[in-house]
């Protein structure tokens, strides 16, 4: 019990020592889209999943102003070279992750400048599926160390820019697939994942008890359907 005790302790000094530091964390799944008229894909840019160096990042907490005054899209954390693209910053936001339910991820388009050789060949790698990752580079501002997921929090996080990537450490940061349609399944738990979000919500704003129990109920049986659309 001494050595794990010291063990976490150290892990959580650890944490401590990250405190307002960049940090980048990769991420990799399929474009959500590509439009390739516009030169514009929609990326999965964070989840709150576990990445490569046991690291979470707190969703809901994400720090996205000062991103949005500057949403530069930059290829492989180069920040000293000229950007391949921007962000399109009313794109920038959080929704409810289909993959991990009960929680958010961030997603937002970038736009390539295509007219620039760099910029011309990323995209043609996106399109043709050789480069889905992106990743964030941020500096968190408060750092916690979760004993049950053995796994440090990042919270508050400052998102300072997002890069297109080969390899990363977050094995679900990608672009969301080519204009990938959505199945009926995908779309019946999109839509209870939505109602169960917005009793979530209503809940906290009860005060009589058996209107909670009542509503509760009904979020438990939508959390169920969830469950067995996702088995």
């Amino acid at each position: 019990m001494k050595n794990a005790a010291l063990t976490i302790e150290q892990r959580k000094a650890k944490a401590a020592e990250m405190v307002g530091k960049k940090l980048t964390i990769e991420f990799a799944r399929k474009a959500i889209s590509i439009d390739e008229e516009k030169k514009q894909v929609t990326f999965v840019m964070s989840t709150e999943t576990v990445d490569r160096h046991g690291d979470i990042i707190d969703q809901e907490s994400w720090i996205l102003d000062y991103f949005r005054m500057n949403p530069a899209f930059f290829l492989q954390h180069n920040s000293d070279e000229f950007p391949i693209g921007r962000w399109l910053p009313e794109t920038v936001k959080l929704e409810a992750d289909p993959d991990n339910v009960g929680f958010q991820r961030l997603v937002g388009t970038a736009e390539f400048r295509t007219k620039y050789e760099d910029a011309a060949r990323a995209f043609d790698h996106v399109v043709e599926g050789d480069m889905n990752m992106v990743s964030v580079g941020f500096i968190p501002h408060r750092i916690d160390y979760d004993e049950h997921r053995d796994a440090f929090i990042l919270l508050d996080c400052e998102l300072m820019e997002c890069s297109l990537v080969g390899i990363g450490s977050n094995r679900f940061a990608l672009a969301k697939g080519k204009e990938e349609e959505e199945t009926d399944e995908e779309k019946a738990k999109a839509a209870l994942i939505e109602g169960r979000n917005f009793l979530d919500n209503h809940i906290k704003t009860l005060e009589d008890n058996k209107e909670v129990i009542a509503f509760a109920k009904s979020r438990d049986l939508l959390n169920q359907a969830i469950r067995r659309i996702a088995s």
